[in-house]
């Protein structure tokens, strides 16, 4: 996996295509700051990422959403992302992937 910064300007496009790539992706968001790592979500499916600009300040927002059971399946060898959010009082939000076998199921329920 390597690094690529992304320029606010950007990540409109970088993060609908991202999305639209990594649908249906297993999801984890763990928040790293002062206080110690807390995850947050684990074990979800990517619904989408969006940023926007939300009262003077940019916004990164991750969906996820649940999953109907026995649909999801971890790949063999799975493929593994992550997407890096730096804040600017220091705080940092990882959102890891992992590839299913099958996300198309997920949009049929």
């Amino acid at each position: 996996m390597t690094n690529q910064e992304i320029l606010p300007e950007q990540w409109t496009p970088v993060l609908d295509d991202f999305s639209k790539q990594h649908q249906g992706w297993i999801t984890t968001v763990e928040i790293i700051g002062a206080a110690g790592d807390q995850v947050e979500v684990s074990g979800q499916p990517l619904l989408g990422i969006s940023a926007a600009v939300k009262d003077r300040e940019a916004v990164i927002e991750v969906m996820v959403g649940d999953r109907p059971e026995g649909h999801v399946k971890p790949a063999e060898a799975p493929a593994h992302e992550a997407i890096k959010v730096e804040s600017q009082d220091g705080t940092t939000t990882l959102v890891l992937f992992e590839r299913v076998e099958s996300p198309d199921h997920l949009l049929r329920a």
